[in-house]
């Protein structure tokens, strides 16, 4: 079973001290499961001098964390989802610098209880669960006229494996959760940009 959590936060800061926050929670899981890849999506291009990524997470390599045991560990999605689409398209005269910064991206194992007695003699039931959560956020400062930016987006994603489950299987699971994860991420990441940071858009509305 698969479920979601998505917890949103943004702030713009403007010179004249004017700000702009929202924040939002759980939200209905969609259906559709979107590719770790982000290649396929429009870039976002941002009217900055430079975009710089940086991760400050540090994984501590054993149970209860998984993450990096996945082929792609959720650090390494996030990296990329940033280096794949956020785009430095400097105007005349521009300074601002973007950074993109990972925050949290652990998965944890949980250990379920089996039915115990001669019904769980002859029943397949789960016995892990993974627990995921990205969080990262993308902050737009140093420019001449003194604007600032930030968004934030937290993600998060659970599925359930079954005691008789293969290696392939588990696998598999695993990458479900992280393309479910990471469309979260993506969908959400998209809807701040646009919503917080349109002022450093190249053509503000359009993806």
């Amino acid at each position: 079973m698969m479920k979601r959590r998505t917890f949103i936060c943004a702030m713009v800061g403007l010179p004249a001290g004017l700000a702009l926050g929202a924040c939002a929670s759980d939200q209905p899981i969609p259906s559709p499961v979107a590719q770790v890849g982000f290649q396929h999506l429009p870039t976002i291009r941002l009217n900055v001098a430079d975009v710089r990524m940086r991760s400050e997470y540090k994984s501590p390599l054993k149970a209860p964390n998984v993450e990096h045991l996945f082929a792609t560990p959720p650090e390494h999605a996030l990296l990329d989802w940033a280096d794949t689409r956020l785009i430095a398209a400097p105007g005349a005269g521009t300074q601002a610098i973007a950074e993109f910064v990972v925050e949290d991206a652990h998965v944890i194992e949980t250990k379920l209880p089996k039915t115990e007695g001669l019904k769980g003699m002859f029943t397949y039931e789960p016995t892990e669960r993974f627990d995921a959560r990205v969080d990262a956020r993308l902050e737009i400062s140093g420019g001449a006229d003194g604007a600032t930016g930030q968004v934030r987006v937290t993600s998060e994603r659970s599925i359930e494996v079954s005691e008789n489950a293969t290696l392939a299987e588990r696998e598999q699971a695993w990458m479900e959760l992280l393309e479910r994860l990471m469309a979260d991420f993506n969908a959400q990441m998209d809807t701040e940009i646009q919503g917080y940071l349109a002022r450093w858009l190249e053509t503000p509305g359009l993806k």
